[in-house]
């Protein structure tokens, strides 16, 4: 014979705890990231906060093409035609040197790009259905040691990654299957 025991109630006598539980409960609708009802997205032009040359650009044409790939959703180039709106800040883009030769010179590089994400419905109500700060994608080459990659090839990488990253964010809610073994082993 198998007994499950549940405590009942909290400490507050259930009455506070019971209202903000139903108003988390309700909050869930039910839908994926994207809400069955939506078939096209815009993408408004990123915002690069980096000052870095042609970044926004270079990942929106990337973001684009990833969304259009997916099928998922249409991408529109109006707004006004759109059921979402995606929105990306580019928050950083550093270049850190991370080995050195014994004459003190750069050896191995990371590139490293983050944006935030922000995906808001375009009906009524205009509800954000989804907010990821820090998305990110990083890459470690050399323009000095073998392989040789220059910073400009290294960056195009980081981009399709983000990209990668971006849409799949905006599509599934994760792109857990994305992420390097670097990042793997941090968690």
């Amino acid at each position: 014979m198998l007994a499950i025991w549940v405590p009942g109630g909290c400490a507050s006598g259930g009455k506070e705890g019971d209202s903000t539980a139903r108003k988390f409960i309700e909050s869930f609708d039910g839908e994926p990231v994207v809400p069955r009802a939506a078939n096209r997205i815009y993408i408004a032009p990123p915002i690069d906060a980096t000052g870095s040359q042609d970044l926004a650009e270079k990942l929106l044409i990337k973001v684009r093409e990833g969304l259009s790939l997916d099928g998922r959703l249409g991408v529109d180039s109006e707004e006004l035609h759109a059921d979402l709106r995606l929105e990306i800040r580019i928050t950083k883009y550093l270049v850190e040197r991370i080995a050195f030769d014994e004459i003190g010179r750069a050896v191995k590089k990371r590139l490293w790009i983050t944006a935030d994400v922000k995906c808001v419905r375009l009906d009524r109500k205009r509800k954000m259905i989804l907010y990821e700060p820090g998305v990110q994608a990083f890459r470690v080459f050399s323009d000095l040691a073998m392989p040789i990659e220059p910073e400009s090839q290294a960056r195009e990488y980081v981009l399709d990654d983000l990209a990668g990253r971006i849409t799949a964010k905006t599509v599934t809610g994760w792109y857990t299957d994305l992420l390097t073994d670097i990042e793997k082993r941090k968690k």
